[in-house]
């Protein structure tokens, strides 16, 4: 599913109005930031775009293991994306199996450091806009994030540079534009891939 986050967001998703909202508000969380399964907190999940002519984008987020025991993710799935691959540093040369979250700690996925990178996109990403992605961990089970799309050389979660950066370079306002991937705002995609194998080839490491 392909959101136009900025709408939701904005004004605490006051945007869509009456009955709409009321029939979309249980859906999502308290914060459309937190995601919470299990002892495990996603945090700002978000996603670097695919480069012009690129087919990877690269997951990041802040993921908390409130448990005694530690977890793994395991896995990504998403019906937008071919097949995923896990790296625990962003030179690595090899997939790694998991990563592992410490019992009572942190773990930042982020550029120059462990993320996953989501291969063979098939369906164009909106800068601006979210993806809907199902995060697997060993324990704590499945838990199914919206991510916000980032302008391919983004820093940060919400990178207000990158963003003007990629506008301008685009020639447009992300805040008014739609997807052009064709889907209706808010409509679901039910079809849920399994976790993918890491890939064979090493996409570009994150910088």
């Amino acid at each position: 599913m392909t959101i136009r986050r900025r709408d939701l967001l904005v004004g605490g998703g006051s945007v869509l109005g009456g009955a709409a909202f009321a029939l979309l508000a249980p859906q999502w969380p308290a914060s459309a930031h937190e995601y919470t399964v299990g002892e495990v907190k996603v945090e700002h999940p978000w996603l670097r775009a695919p480069k012009e002519g690129e087919t990877t984008a690269y997951l990041f987020a802040l993921i908390s293991n409130k448990g005694a025991t530690p977890d793994k993710l395991v896995g990504v799935k998403a019906a937008a994306v071919g097949r995923t691959a896990i790296y625990v540093g962003a030179h690595e040369d090899k997939a790694a199996d998991a990563l592992v979250i410490p019992p009572k700690k942190k773990l930042t996925l982020k550029p120059g450091g462990p993320h996953v990178a989501l291969l063979d996109i098939k369906k164009y990403l909106q800068v601006g806009w979210g993806l809907e992605l199902t995060l697997v961990f060993e324990k704590a089970g499945e838990v199914t994030i919206d991510a916000s799309i980032e302008a391919p050389d983004a820093k940060r979660a919400h990178d207000a540079q990158a963003m003007q950066r990629w506008e301008k370079a685009h020639g447009k306002d992300t805040s008014g534009a739609a997807p052009p991937s064709g889907h209706e705002h808010h409509q679901m995609d039910h079809q849920h891939m399994n976790p993918c194998a890491p890939a064979m080839d090493k996409p570009p490491a994150p910088k």
